[in-house]
C-alpha cells in the first residue's frame, strides 16, 4: 500500500499539471486571439482611415478643377471679345478654338476623359 500512495500522488500530481496547464493554454489562446482582433481592427481602422484621406484628396482636387474651369470660362469669353475687338479695328477674325464640351464640372471632366483616353491610348 506505501508503494501504490506515491504512485497515486504522482498521478494526482501530474493531473493537477494537466489542468493547469490547459487553463494558462486557454488563457493564453484568449489573450492571442484578442490581441489578433486588436490588430486586425487597428488595421482596418487605419485602412478605412486611407480611404477617407483618399476621398478628401479627390475632393480637393475637384474644387481646385472647378476653380480652374471657373477661369477658363472667363479667359475664353475675353478671348471671344478680343477677337471681336480685332475684327472691329479691320482686321480678319482669326481661328477661335472650339470650347471644352458640357456645362459643369461632370460634363467637362467626361469630355476630357474621353478626349484623353482616344489622344493617349489608355483608359481612364
Amino acid at each position: 500500500m506505501k508503494t501504490e500512495q506515491p504512485h497515486e500522488l504522482l498521478f494526482e500530481a501530474l493531473v493537477e499539471i494537466k489542468k493547469d496547464l490547459h487553463e494558462k493554454i486557454g488563457s493564453l489562446d484568449e489573450r492571442i486571439r484578442r490581441a489578433q482582433l486588436e490588430c486586425a481592427e487597428n488595421a482596418f481602422q487605419q485602412q478605412k482611415d486611407a480611404l477617407a484621406d483618399c476621398v478628401d484628396g479627390i475632393d480637393e482636387e475637384l474644387v481646385k478643377l472647378s476653380v480652374y474651369l471657373e477661369e477658363y470660362w472667363r479667359l475664353y469669353a475675353s478671348f471671344n471679345d478680343l477677337n471681336r475687338k480685332i475684327s472691329g479695328f479691320g482686321g480678319a477674325p482669326l481661328p477661335v478654338p472650339d470650347p471644352l464640351a458640357g456645362d459643369s464640372l461632370a460634363t467637362v471632366l467626361a469630355g476630357r476623359f474621353e478626349y484623353l483616353n482616344h489622344r493617349a491610348g489608355f483608359e481612364i
